[in-house]
């Protein structure tokens, strides 16, 4: 008699996740093109027809710490399917990190030099003026991923972070053991504990130090708890993850952190970017577990709006080459016709991003997408339901 054989669980793509990377590089994107007009005009700022858009020097910031939460959830997605060890071990696992991330970063890194030895290498008066005054130092920090302590801001003002994520990694396997022995809260907690020491117990007498943004590891655990919840089989994780109003979660994070960065202005913002990180990484990570209930449920319908996954599968090579793009229309269209202020912000955002998405998918399909895994993209399965 023949045995019939249990059906498989379902496997869908998780497309909301590109969706959410589309909406943070985005994000990143208009904040950089704001900060381009800002640099130029910061003596007489803010002017009055730019003042409502001073907060996204803010949220720009923010969006690098929902890559990090995102980044967590989305490496932690096959462990917490699976038996909660890291398959093949760490060496593996680095292995394939250094594959997927650092070729692609070090083209970026060789197109800005080469851009900053020819066409957009001397000062005009841009947030890329940081990036052209390059010491050996900060090659040499750039190739060792080591600039969010050393020379953050030159080359490329959005490296720093590639370096933070790339450390981060090698604490990733010891996370795992420590969900696996320690259980989640305790090791979540432990992780924050220990990202946040430096803002909290060195502050701002070691600026170097502070803005070095430790404090993402604890915002990378989240991310790994949220995709603990999400694919559980624990009931009581399969309650939070069901029961719990999660997108309602997201939003009162969202209000709360737009409600502070008005009362405090940007500047004092800036000054709590900690904190605010903090509550963008819970929201993420409010998100996602939201996205992640249901297919029909309204997160996930608009984080899988085909445009933004289109774009959330390019995003990383996007993060890595939209800065010098957007100082090659500074430089070549806005100043030359005499803009400042809300018409410089407003060329600037619509003629070059357009641009920077073809360059940025050109230089996906060149240089990232050769060393993203050929077989098909991973699908996971679907959440499996709450037992009651």
């Amino acid at each position: 008699m023949e045995t019939v054989k249990p059906a498989a669980a379902p496997r869908v793509h998780l497309d909301f996740i590109e969706g959410m990377r589309a909406s943070a590089a985005l994000m990143v994107l208009l904040n950089h093109a704001y900060g381009q007009i800002w640099n130029s005009t910061k003596d007489d700022f803010p002017p009055p027809a730019l003042a409502f858009l001073t907060d996204t020097l803010v949220t720009g910031h923010l969006a690098v710490s929902v890559f990090i939460c995102i980044s967590g959830f989305c490496l932690m997605l096959p462990i917490a399917r699976g038996n909660g060890t890291l398959s093949g071990g760490p060496l593996l696992f680095f292995k394939r990190r250094a594959r997927r991330i650092l070729p692609p970063y070090y083209a970026a890194l060789l197109l800005a030099l080469l851009l900053i030895a020819t066409v957009i290498g001397k000062p005009t008066g841009s947030l890329w003026d940081v990036c052209i005054a390059i010491r050996p130092s900060d090659l040499v920090s750039h190739v060792l991923l080591l600039q969010h302590f050393f020379g953050t801001g030159r080359i490329n003002y959005s490296f720093w972070s590639i370096s933070l994520e790339w450390q981060i990694y090698f604490f990733f396997p010891l996370l795992v053991v420590g969900f696996r022995k320690l259980g989640v809260p305790l090791t979540a907690l432990l992780a924050l504990a220990l990202g946040y020491s430096v803002p909290i117990f060195v502050g701002a007498q070691h600026e170097r130090l502070l803005r070095a943004n430790l404090h993402f590891f604890g915002l990378f655990a989240i991310g790994m708890v949220a995709a603990r919840i999400a694919f559980a089989k624990e009931e009581s994780w399969q309650w939070a993850r069901q029961r719990f109003p999660w997108a309602g979660a997201a939003l009162a994070l969202i209000a709360l952190m737009t409600g502070l960065i008005l009362s405090w202005g940007w500047l004092d913002a800036i000054a709590h970017w900690p904190f605010l990180d903090l509550l963008s990484a819970l929201s993420a990570g409010s998100l996602l577990l939201a996205a992640a209930q249901s297919p029909q449920n309204p997160v996930r319908r608009v984080f899988e709006l085909r445009p933004l996954v289109s774009i959330g599968r390019f995003s990383y090579s996007l993060y890595l080459v939209h800065a010098p793009i957007l100082q090659l229309v500074w430089q070549f269209v806005i100043r030359p016709l005499g803009l400042t202020g809300a018409p410089a912000f407003g060329v600037l955002a619509v003629l070059a991003t357009p641009l920077v998405l073809a360059f940025a998918q050109l230089f996906y399909r060149l240089v990232e997408a050769p060393f993203v895994s050929s077989r098909p993209r991973p699908a996971v399965a679907a959440v499996p339901p709450a037992t009651n």
